[in-house]
């Protein structure tokens, strides 16, 4: 059986390249690997395969082996100075009051004992002299013990009556320093937190907080001067509550040229659009519409004083007129 594999053909050698003054040949066979970073271990003998064999550790074989983990180093802790101006004045503070007390105790029992020793010299009378000498020292002890305990228990009382979640911030309880740095912190997480707050932010359709606008619906106001104004300008119409007909044709009955009916216009078609638009008003429209309903109050109003003026002048003359006849 023959193969159709076409047959491999021989490897020539490579062509020796002649040695020359600039290019020297050089052998390319090597005998034992090079290692481009020999290892700067000792070489030692290890036990591997059995017990009563061993091999020697080449430096090949020592850089393949993987470099020891370093363990990690703790950062020392600096220490604080043993003679640190607050250490000394706690030791001198402790120091004084326990060398005071015992100072005070020593005067205590050296009293005692000179008064003792006189009272027990004076003859007759020494046992009425030591029973007093006793009784005033028993007393001094009474109320020295009675005024600690009472300081302990007023102390007592202020640390309960003091709330559990009580916070010491203030110069009363800590040092100034510390106290105006707590001061400081808060105060600047006061004004970060007071920056972060959204201050301009307003709901689409009502009045922003702070204005004369504040918790107003534009629509619902809009809206609720359509009664008034229909009331003012036409109060005996029968048509629908939101129909603008009525308004319109009193406008025009108005000898003013046109200057009501420009008004009402305007007023109506920011009624349909608080009616219809889908897109809620703003704030500049209720403002328009306030203005609006306020120009044609004054005017009807100023008409209304002119017509009662003419009517008044008129009945004046209409009397004298018949007092001239008579």
């Amino acid at each position: 059986m023959t193969s159709n594999k076409p047959p491999i053909p021989p490897i020539s050698p490579r062509p020796s390249i002649p040695s020359s003054p600039f290019f020297p040949q050089t052998s390319t066979s090597f005998s034992t690997p090079m290692n481009p970073r020999p290892s700067l271990l000792p070489t030692a003998n290890v036990i591997g395969g059995g017990p009563g064999t061993s091999t020697s550790q080449t430096p090949a074989t020592a850089s393949a082996r993987p470099n020891a983990p370093i363990p990690p180093t703790r950062r020392k802790r600096d220490k604080p100075p043993l003679f640190s101006i607050r250490r000394i004045s706690s030791i001198l503070y402790h120091s004084s009051f326990y060398l005071f007390i015992l100072i005070i105790a020593t005067l205590l029992v050296g009293s005692a004992w000179g008064l003792g020793e006189q009272a027990w010299r004076t003859g007759g009378q020494r046992k009425w002299n030591i029973v007093i000498l006793v009784g005033s020292y028993v007393a001094l002890g009474i109320i020295s013990i009675m005024h600690v305990w009472s300081r302990v228990l007023s102390i007592k009382r202020i640390l309960r009556t003091m709330p559990r979640p009580y916070i010491p911030t203030k110069t009363v309880d800590l040092p100034v320093k510390v106290a105006n740095h707590i001061a400081t912190e808060y105060s600047r997480t006061a004004v970060i937190a007071h920056i972060s707050q959204a201050t301009s932010g307003r709901q689409e359709g009502w009045g922003r907080p702070g204005t004369k606008w504040e918790n107003m619906h534009f629509r619902t106001y809009i809206l609720s001067t359509l009664p008034t104004m229909r009331q003012a300008l036409a109060p005996s119409s029968t048509s629908s509550p939101t129909s603008l007909q009525p308004l319109f044709t009193a406008a025009d009955a108005f000898n003013d040229n046109g200057a009501i009916r420009l008004f009402v216009n305007s007023y109506a078609k920011m009624i349909e659009s608080a009616l219809y638009a889908r897109q809620e008003p703003e704030e500049a429209e209720a403002a328009a519409v306030e203005k609006v309903v306020e120009i044609i109050m004054l005017t009807l109003e100023v008409k209304r004083r002119r017509e009662r003026e003419e009517s008044k002048v008129r009945r004046k003359s209409g009397k004298k007129e018949r007092g001239d006849t008579l």
